[in-house]
């Protein structure tokens, strides 16, 4: 290679080494310019971003919306909030008055579910049956206590026997345990009232009738105290008390058994006493007072509605084990065909009502004591209704005995009705304490004592009355077994516990 090609070649690797060098450092410097240029747009971006947000700026007279993929991205919130109203978001938003009318009505309203824990007190209750008299020829008019009933002997004793009888009575009677619940809410009208409603329902609670166990499991006295054989119910004759008649002390019987006014159970006795009451009530509620230190006092003005029904259902069978009827020359047998009856009583009361009352409450913080006296003065409907079948006829052995002065025969199955208008009073009283949770949910407790005035009861609706003649001219309160109506006071008391939500 001559030296002119040496050069040439030496000349071309300087070159690129040359460019190779200056490459390299152009590159780092651009790296370095492109690092300044993000860093100075950073800074400015956060400078700026304040002042961005505060002014109210739309968008420029020269800006070209279709340059941008979103006409509202360089626009502050409250330009977009101008350009795209609420209404955007949400589709289903009506913009009427009458939408507008119950949002502010809804605002502030509030909901609430409790348990209910109630008691229903039975108070004035009564023996089942009418007065007698005694073998004594005294009138016995509490039934309920033990008394004598007479035995015909085996023919030839010279002696009276006696067995110790009873009646059922559905004094001290409670129904306790019920289980319920109960609804209410609160719909503000303005800044000091509000529409306020609750309804409340217990489950229907029956109980059973004490009474002794028959027959007795021993004919042996137990502490000096003979044990009851027969559970009777006593009823009148024609409307007039009857008698319980002693047998001569001869040594033969010479006449039947007669006309003894009573149902006579010896092998068993049944019966269940139900309950059922609801209540609905809407009131209208207002401040008398400003709540600035924490008390509030409301006045309550609104109806009351309720209803309340009980059910009373006895009977049992006479099969003469103990030797209480004869025919006067033998000694009577247990009958082959024992006799059962059923008596069913059936009365519901409708009651409709103003009411009145106040409302009190106490806020220290998250809690508030409260009391709300309640009054309602209104009618109520009684409907009552009582069903027999062969209603006196166990211990009535008028057909095997075929005895023309016992009373004529029960129809195999009756019924009976009556309604009417009366005065129905009611009284409520609420304590409860409220607990704020949240700003929305409030736990409450409270205790709720209701009294009932004159509601028409199961078991003093009945009338235990026999005709021994079919007299046009009787007075009606004289008319075989149904319905005579009376009314008794019911108290319900409880505990309530649920839970208060507040809507936004």
């Amino acid at each position: 290679m001559d030296a002119q090609a040496l050069l040439v070649r030496c000349c071309k690797l300087g070159l690129k080494q040359s460019l190779l060098v200056v490459t390299k450092r152009d590159r780092h410097a651009m790296l370095f310019v492109k690092r300044a240029t993000y860093s100075l747009l950073t800074l400015v971006s956060v400078f700026f971003a304040s002042d961005l947000h505060a002014q109210n700026w739309g968008p420029g007279p020269n800006s070209q919306f279709a340059q941008h993929g979103d006409p509202y991205a360089h626009a502050n919130p409250s330009a977009y909030a101008e350009l795209v109203p609420d209404d955007r978001l949400n589709s289903f938003s009506l913009d009427t008055p009458l939408h507008n009318s119950l949002s502010n009505h809804v605002s502030g309203s509030w909901i609430r579910m409790e348990y209910f824990h109630a008691k229903i007190g039975h108070r004035g209750g009564r023996s089942l049956g009418s007065t007698i008299t005694d073998l004594d020829g005294n009138v016995i008019d509490n039934v309920s206590e033990p008394f004598d009933l007479p035995m015909f002997p085996t023919q030839g004793l010279p002696i009276t026997l006696t067995g110790r009888a009873v009646a059922p009575t559905t004094d001290g009677t409670d129904w306790d345990d019920n289980n319920g619940i109960k609804g209410s809410f609160g719909i503000p009208l303005d800044q000091r009232s509000s529409i306020e409603g609750s309804v409340w329902s217990l489950e229907e609670q029956a109980e059973s009738l004490r009474v002794p166990s028959i027959p007795p499991t021993s004919l042996n006295s137990t502490f000096g105290v003979a044990p009851v054989q027969f559970i009777v119910i006593p009823f009148t004759i024609d409307g007039q008390p009857g008698t319980i008649q002693n047998l001569p002390n001869l040594p033969t019987v010479p006449a039947p058994f007669a006309d003894v006014p009573l149902i006579v159970y010896d092998s068993d006795f049944f019966s269940e006493y139900s309950v059922n009451v609801w209540s609905a009530e809407v009131n209208h509620v207002y401040d008398l007072r400003i709540p600035h230190d924490g008390w509030t006092l409301q006045s309550i003005i609104g109806y009351r509605h309720e209803e309340y029904s009980e059910r009373l259902v006895f009977g049992g069978t006479f099969s003469n084990v103990a030797d209480y009827a004869t025919d006067g020359t033998i000694n009577a047998n247990p009958l082959t065909t024992p006799q059962t009856n059923r008596i069913d009583s059936k009365v519901h009361n409708y009651r409709n009502a103003l009411q009145f009352g106040l409302r009190s409450e106490v806020k220290q913080k998250r809690l508030t004591l409260g009391v709300e006296p309640k009054v309602a003065l209104g009618l109520g409907l009684i409907r009552s209704r009582v069903k027999t079948q062969n209603a006196r006829e166990p211990g009535d052995l008028s057909s095997i005995l075929n005895d023309p002065n016992l009373l004529i025969d029960d129809p195999a199955s009756t019924t009976d009705f009556d309604r009417e208008l009366d005065f129905a009073p009611s009284a409520e009283l609420n304590v409860y304490a409220k607990c704020d949770v949240t700003e929305w949910f409030k736990l409450r407790v409270g205790y709720n004592l209701t009294w009932m005035g004159r509601v028409g009861a199961a078991d003093t609706s009945i009338r235990y009355n026999t005709i021994s003649a079919a007299d046009p001219t009787m007075n009606p309160d004289t008319l075989d077994f149904g319905v005579k109506q009376n009314v008794n006071n019911r108290i319900i008391s409880g505990l309530t516990i649920g839970g208060e939500i507040l809507l936004p």
